[in-house]
């Protein structure tokens, strides 16, 4: 194990490099592992890398407070004296490897770990492609995508987003069953970039 006055690293024999993070980030503290292909280390070395998380979040991402590309400085006061600072910006670690994406696309994590930065867990897809592709949210009522508890009806509801419009799918008594439903609509409608729930029939 190597370390810089970054991040500390590892050099791996399979071709793969760790980058090790440690954060007090509110959602993900502790110590985290960013993995990337050794041969991509040159993009990412010069940066300390961090974390980025929400409440919403599955998995968090790694990112970096860069000078700012059209450069500047900040001014404010500390302690009663005037100071100055580089302008900043936020890069995200995904995008210093892909690249910025092409007009429409994002980056998606195949395998939903968006701290497994190699290449071939990486593509450029359209933002409803992304989206397709989000586990349910941290404070989701269900641990299935597209499943969420109704009060109203004491039943679990069953809905996904497409184009910007909320479909319904109905009501069930079985949070397996509204899993179902959700996977059937997902996939008549995106085919192979729908992620599924893992599921079996209620009273399987």
């Amino acid at each position: 194990m190597s370390e810089n006055n970054k991040n500390k690293f590892q050099h791996n024999d399979d071709g793969t490099t760790y980058i090790f993070v440690e954060t007090k980030n509110k959602y993900f503290p502790g110590k985290h592992t960013i993995i990337i292909d050794s041969e991509d280390w040159d993009k990412v070395k010069e940066h300390k890398w961090g974390l980025l998380g929400s409440i919403v979040m599955r998995y968090p991402y790694a990112s970096a407070r860069i000078p700012h590309p059209d450069g500047g400085w900040r001014y404010g006061t500390r302690n009663g004296k005037e100071v100055r600072q580089r302008r900043r910006t936020g890069l995200l670690f995904h995008h210093a490897i892909m690249g910025k994406p092409p007009k429409g696309k994002v980056v998606d994590h195949r395998n939903h770990n968006g701290l497994d930065n190699r290449k071939g867990n990486l593509e450029f897809v359209t933002q409803a492609q992304n989206q397709q592709n989000v586990r349910s949210n941290r404070n989701s009522t269900s641990a299935y995508k597209g499943v969420g508890w109704y009060k109203q009806t004491k039943r679990w509801r069953s809905k996904l987003q497409h184009k910007g419009k909320s479909i319904h799918l109905g009501y069930y008594t079985c949070e397996h069953e509204a899993a179902l439903a959700y996977n059937k609509k997902a996939k008549e409608l995106w085919g192979e970039h729908a992620l599924l729930n893992e599921v079996e029939a209620c009273g399987a």
